[in-house]
C-alpha cells in the first residue's frame, strides 16, 4: 500500500496546496475562476487530443470497457434512489445527493491515471470519459428537473446543446478522429498538444483544491455519508466485480476502478446552483468526498492488487 500511497501522494499535495493558496488570497481571488476556464477549454482539451490521436486503439474491446461503465453508473444511481428512503431529506437535498454519489472529478482522475497507468492509461481514461461525461450528464439532468426545486428554463434543448458544446466531449471526437483516420498530429503540432497538455495536471488539481469549502462539512452529514459510502466505497467495489465478470485486462479494470473511486465534481455544486439543487449539501459533498479519496484511495487499489 505504501507504493500506492507515495504514487498519489502528489495528486492530494497539489489539492492542499490550491486550497491553501486560495486561503491565503495568493495570487488573489480573480486567478482561480480564470485558472479554471483555462483547464476546461484549453489545457485539458489538448491533452486529450494529443493522448487519443497518438493512442493505441485496436485493442480496444468496448462491450465489455462500455458494459462495465455502464452498468456500474446505473447499479450506483438505483442505490443511492433506494437510499432516500433512509434519509429525511428533501427533494433538491436528494439531487445534491444523487450527484454526489454518481458524478466524477476529471481533473483528480487523470492525476492518478498517470501516476498509476502512464500513457496508455491516459488514453484509455479519455475514451471512458468520452462515454460517461454526456451520459452522466443525462442521467443527473433528468433528476435535477424531476426533484430540483427549480430548472430556471433549462430544457432538453439547452442541455443537448451545452453537451455538443463541451470541451471535452468534442476533443475525445477530435483526437479519435484523428487516430481512425490515420492523419494523427504532425510533429510540430504534436510538440504544441503536449506542451499545453503537461499544464492540465498540476493547474487543474490546484483548481480543485481552490474550490473546496471545509466550512460546509458542518451540513447534512447523513447525506454526506452516504455519499462518501456509495461514491468512495461501493462504486468501486461495483466496477472492480463487473470488470472481473466481464474478463476485462488488467489496464481496464485498473483505468476502470480508479475513475470509480474519483472523488465528486466540484462542476456539481454550480448545476446544484443554477437547477434548484442544495447547493450547501453539494460544496460539502464535494469536500468530504475530495478528502475521503486520500483514505479510500490507496486501500482499495491496494486491496483489489491494481
Amino acid at each position: 500500500m505504501l507504493t500506492v500511497l507515495l504514487s498519489i501522494l502528489p495528486i492530494f499535495v497539489l489539492i492542499l496546496l490550491g486550497l491553501a493558496m486560495r486561503r491565503w488570497n495568493f495570487p488573489g481571488d480573480a486567478f482561480w475562476p480564470l485558472a479554471d476556464r483555462a483547464v476546461y477549454f484549453l489545457f485539458f482539451p489538448a491533452l486529450l487530443i494529443h493522448n487519443l490521436a497518438r493512442g493505441d486503439l485496436g485493442d480496444l474491446d468496448p462491450t465489455g470497457l462500455f458494459g462495465t461503465l455502464l452498468g456500474s453508473i446505473l447499479l450506483i444511481a438505483a442505490l443511492t434512489f433506494a437510499f432516500r428512503r433512509l434519509l429525511p431529506i428533501d427533494g433538491p437535498a436528494f439531487t445534491s445527493l444523487f450527484q454526489g454519489s454518481v458524478r466524477f472529478n476529471t481533473f483528480v482522475g487523470f492525476g492518478a491515471v498517470v501516476a498509476l497507468a502512464g500513457n496508455a492509461g491516459i488514453t484509455l481514461y479519455a475514451v471512458v470519459i468520452a462515454v460517461a461525461i454526456p451520459f452522466l450528464n443525462f442521467i443527473t439532468v433528468l433528476v435535477m428537473m424531476r426533484h430540483g426545486a427549480n430548472a430556471q428554463g433549462a430544457t432538453w434543448r439547452d442541455q443537448v446543446l451545452a453537451l455538443a458544446k463541451n470541451p471535452l466531449i468534442l476533443a475525445c471526437l477530435i483526437g479519435i478522429l484523428l487516430n481512425v483516420s490515420g492523419i494523427g498530429l504532425p510533429r510540430g503540432i504534436d510538440a504544441i498538444f503536449k506542451t499545453l497538455g503537461d499544464a492540465a495536471s498540476p493547474l487543474g488539481l490546484l483548481t480543485v483544491g481552490a474550490a473546496l469549502q471545509l466550512d460546509a462539512l458542518r451540513r447534512g452529514s447523513g447525506a454526506v455519508a452516504v455519499a462518501c459510502l456509495l461514491k468512495l466505497l461501493l462504486y468501486p467495489l461495483a466496477m472492480f466485480g463487473l470488470a472481473r465478470l466481464w474478463d476485462l485486462t488488467l489496464l481496464e479494470t485498473q483505468v476502470l476502478v480508479l475513475w470509480a473511486m474519483l472523488p465528486t465534481s466540484s462542476a456539481s455544486y454550480i448545476l446544484a446552483r443554477q437547477m434548484g439543487g442544495d447547493a450547501p449539501l453539494m460544496a460539502a459533498i464535494v469536500t468530504a468526498t475530495t478528502v475521503g479519496a486520500f483514505i479510500t484511495m490507496p486501500i482499495l487499489l491496494t486491496l483489489f492488487g491494481l
